[in-house]
């Protein structure tokens, strides 16, 4: 079950406060009289130190402040000579006390005493008693703690503040430990946090299970790793779209450059020829002016087309821009495109195959797709022979769905491969009629494809010719 750390630390406030206190009396109630056996064996035997220094046969009233002293520390004093006379008491009944103490237990006392100690529940705890000899004389010097109040009120109070200090220390390192071991999950998710920070949004913060504000924590930052994460492929994805479109619109900006230039090179020769033309129309009558005027015509219908073709492209390739992307199935596009041109094979006398594989998807825009095929059937109908083969096929590559339109026509030369696909380009066949002016219908099928992010090319057969064309599969 998770814990609340407010409800942890507050635990453990009072459990450190109980142990404390428990702490405090234990330490009073045992170590407490040792420490005080300690401290009054240590001032007995200075105090016999002291007083081996005096002169005890001359005490003089400056002597009496060093016994105050100790007094004052609930020490008491008896000292008599050998002849049992009061040298000093702290008490009155001088006599009493030194009969008491020393006359009725004289045969306790030693040259080299030793503190006598008597578990006597701090009643009577220590005392010492000895023979001090000065100038031949001996004397005898009792030395007792009698416990008054102000006594173990001074030692209770040092004892207690080392006891406080030693705790202290000791609840620190507790302290220190908990905090520590409340740091640690902490410490982690900042870790993690830092990292995502950093941009590796892959990384995931460890679940806590021990604390609930932890485990919310964590949650959280992972929660906001996979967002991070996923609007990071978001951005690559736009940011290589954005470039693909960039590199589609730099293909097309060159293709147009170069469509221009040769649309321009290609109505330069009918202007020619009509100028021509009209110079000799006023030279000339009867026949060869009608065949003159018919050579004009020719020429401003050649004009007429090229420029029909100009804005039909200009147009296509001013609404390429704007295509409308939707997922197509393309053996469903090839049908419907197919029985369009089965009036135009059975006037030609053609034998055409179809082989339309199923589960070819693509994402595209179908007017421009059905307008690249139709170009490519229209090419390879006008020019066949009578009576030639014509195959559709549409199937599915690893990445790509490829359609290919054959036909049993004359083969293109090499070196005409790359250039039939500039608008109105003349290839140098003399022999046929095949592909010897092939205008802007190859042109458009590669604006179409390449902004679709498809290929389209062209390949020899070994009896005819094959254009195909590919776009990324979606499925």
């Amino acid at each position: 079950m998770k814990r609340k750390i407010s409800a942890h630390i507050f635990t453990m406030y009072w459990i450190f406060t109980l142990a404390m206190v428990l702490c405090g009396v234990l330490c009073y109630k045992v170590f407490f009289p040792f420490y005080y056996d300690w401290t009054k064996d240590k001032q007995i035997r200075e105090a016999y130190m002291d007083i081996q220094d005096l002169d005890l046969a001359n005490l003089a009233e400056d002597d009496f402040s060093a016994f105050v002293e100790y007094e004052d520390a609930n020490l008491s004093f008896t000292i008599a000579d050998e002849d049992m006379n009061p040298i000093y008491t702290t008490r009155e009944n001088r006599r009493y006390l030194v009969y008491k103490n020393i006359e009725m237990k004289k045969e306790l006392f030693s040259r080299t005493p030793d503190v006598i100690k008597r578990d006597s529940k701090l009643k009577e705890t220590t005392k010492l008693r000895g023979i001090i000899t000065q100038n031949k004389v001996d004397y005898y010097v009792v030395i007792r703690d009698t416990l008054q109040k102000v006594g173990p009120a001074k030692v209770s109070e040092n004892f207690t503040v080392m006891a406080a200090i030693l705790i202290c220390l000791l609840g620190s390192l507790l302290i220190w430990r908990f905090a520590k071991a409340l740091s640690v999950p902490v410490e982690r998710l900042a870790a993690a946090a830092d990292q995502i920070a950093e941009g590796d949004f892959q990384k995931r913060a460890v679940q806590e299970e021990k604390y609930e504000e932890t485990c919310r924590l964590s949650e959280s930052i992972n929660s906001m790793a996979e967002q991070l994460e996923q609007n990071k492929e978001q951005i690559e994805e736009s940011r290589r779209q954005q470039l693909r479109q960039n590199m589609q619109q730099e293909r097309a900006e060159k293709m147009r450059k170069d469509f221009m230039a040769k649309i321009s090179h290609e109505i330069k020769t009918p202007l020619a020829v009509i100028s021509s033309q009209s110079e000799m129309l006023e030279n000339v009558e009867g026949e060869k002016r009608s065949y003159y005027l018919s050579s004009i015509q020719e020429e401003v219908e050649k004009i007429s087309g090229m420029i029909s073709n100009l804005l039909d492209v200009s147009y296509m390739e001013h609404h390429m821009e704007g295509m409308l992307q939707k997922t197509l199935d393309m053996k469903e596009v090839m049908e419907y495109i197919l029985l369009k041109y089965d009036g135009l094979v059975k006037k030609k006398h053609l034998h055409m195959e179809t082989f339309l594989e199923e589960g070819c998807f693509v994402c595209g825009d179908r007017e421009y797709i059905e307008q690249a095929v139709n170009n490519y059937m229209m090419n390879a109908i006008e020019y066949m022979e009578l009576g030639g083969n014509l195959r559709v096929t549409l199937k599915k590559q690893k990445k790509d769905i490829r359609v290919g339109v054959y036909n049993s026509g004359r083969q293109i030369l090499p070196e005409d491969m790359e250039r039939i696909w500039s608008g109105f380009y003349t290839t140098k066949q003399k022999d046929s009629a095949a592909f010897s002016h092939v205008g802007l219908g190859l042109y458009i099928v590669q604006n179409v494809v390449t902004m679709q992010n498809g290929k389209c090319g062209v390949q020899n057969m070994p009896d005819g010719v094959e254009f195909w064309f590919t776009l990324p599969r979606t499925i």
